[in-house]
């Protein structure tokens, strides 16, 4: 056999060439494979002539030659280039089937190769929050807030936090007209605000009418504009129960006030805690993907970009939008380069194991199936045959390795704490995804469970 190796940045392409009996033998076997399943004029079916079938399909048996000289000898093959694709993505081509002699092509990607920069010491500035009283207080609000109930109250004019039944009259300007009733909360964004604006002091009976309200279509972009009419139907005052004991035992929260007031300041301090730990590990990834710019494999990069997609689309449906193929294609666009950014981070990261001889264990394994089974609903023993029928049990190593790795970059990280004040003055504002946003959402899981 003849093997030579092309070398074009990632990607291999091997020119493989074999001769003699093994070919006459792949040859003959795909003939009577094709015999058996074809139905040709004049001939018993599996009694076609070797000499008909290769006429007649002479480009099919080049083919499937093609493909069982692969999949029986590339292993072989790699194995003593001592090549390793990254990815199942392996392509064939150009392939010569004359006789007994198969000459064909073979192209995948192979790892990129690159110098570690020192992990060791990254300085890492992370903001440090404290759960305080007033954040106890919020989150004692937002509980209230949810388990308020409404009361009629026909003469009190509209005003933030009631609850209004309206009919509304939409005539577009292009002579379309949609109405129905409904029930709203003011206030909270569940209007458009140049309507809510005018609803706010009118009482049940009262209508009023915007004009020239815009209208937009699923992408956001205008497409017309609409006069609205709005009569308001009924009028319901909001009422908040009364934090006391009585409240807290309902909702789960303990047996007094006191105690419901320690749960939820351990409950939201979780919450700060579960953020800052997430915003330490993307500061990690985000300073190492800043240290290199290595090519990384396309094969890889489109993976990653179709599992940022699918969790895109999930998250839109999650919130009531079903995203369509231009909302998918904008998206794409905007997530390719992070999903080179993920790709490449994954190749240090595996490489920082390596070095640190850090590994996953059979019993790791076992427990992250475990954990995922309980999220889904599911028995370990059916997470596990989902995930090697998905082929997916790679990815619950990686994500294993991942974090143990990044545990051990942090253990050796030089992380510099500092008040929200301090930071922005060194570094500029903060965004909100972090700890600070995470007190925000102030429910305690114990009144979510119920």
């Amino acid at each position: 056999m003849s093997v030579t190796v092309e070398e074009k940045g990632l990607v291999r392409t091997l020119t493989v060439e074999e001769r003699g009996e093994k070919i006459k033998n792949l040859v003959n076997e795909v003939i009577k494979e094709i015999s058996k399943q074809v139905n040709i004029p004049g001939f018993r079916k599996g009694h076609v002539p070797p000499s008909v079938i290769k006429a007649r399909y002479k480009d099919v048996i080049k083919e499937e030659v093609a493909k069982k000289f692969v999949s029986e000898e590339l292993q072989n093959i790699l194995q003593e280039k001592n090549l390793t694709p990254v990815s199942p993505d392996v392509t064939f081509g150009d392939i010569e089937l004359n006789g007994d002699t198969l000459k064909l092509k073979i192209a995948f990607e192979v790892a990129p190769e690159f110098e570690l920069k020192d992990y060791e010491g990254m300085e890492i500035p992370v903001v440090k929050y404290e759960v305080s009283d007033e954040d106890v207080e919020k989150a004692i609000q937002t509980l209230l807030e949810q388990r308020a109930k409404y009361e009629p109250a026909e003469d009190k004019p509209v005003e933030k936090g009631d609850l209004i039944k309206i009919h509304y009259h939409i005539i577009a300007d292009n002579g379309e007209e949609e109405e129905d009733d409904f029930e709203v909360i003011v206030g909270a964004n569940q209007l458009r605000p140049e309507i809510e604006e005018k609803i706010i002091g009118k009482k049940v009976g009262d209508e009023i009418e915007v004009e020239n309200v815009p209208l937009y279509d699923e992408q956001g972009k205008e497409f017309g504009k609409a006069t609205v009419k709005v009569k308001i139907l009924e009028v319901k005052k909001k009422i908040l129960p009364e934090f006391n004991d009585e409240f807290v035992k309902e909702v789960g929260l303990g047996e007094n006030v006191e105690e419901a007031k320690k749960k939820i300041r351990e409950d939201l301090q979780k919450k700060v805690d579960d953020a800052k730990a997430r915003e330490l590990e993307q500061k990690i990834i985000d300073e190492l993907a800043k240290q290199y710019d290595f090519e990384v494999p396309s094969s890889l990069v489109k993976a990653e970009l179709e599992y940022l997609l699918q969790d895109y689309a999930q998250q839109l449906e999650r919130i009531g939008i079903k995203p369509n193929q231009e909302m998918l294609a904008a998206a794409a666009r905007g997530l390719e380069q992070t999903a080179i950014k993920n790709v490449r981070v994954m190749f240090v990261l595996n490489k920082i194991a390596e070095k640190e001889g850090i590994e996953v264990t059979e019993e790791e394994i076992n427990k992250e199936i475990e954990e995922m089974a309980k999220a889904y609903g599911a028995t370990t023993e059916q997470m596990r045959q989902y995930l090697e029928e998905q082929g997916a049990i790679n990815n619950v190593i990686y994500t294993i390795l991942r974090r143990k790795v990044i545990e051990h970059i942090k253990e050796k990280a030089n992380i510099i704490e500092m008040t929200p004040e301090e930071y922005e003055e060194k570094y500029g504002k903060k965004e909100t995804d972090t700890a600070e946003s995470s007190k925000e959402q102030n429910q305690p899981e114990e009144a979510k469970k119920e």
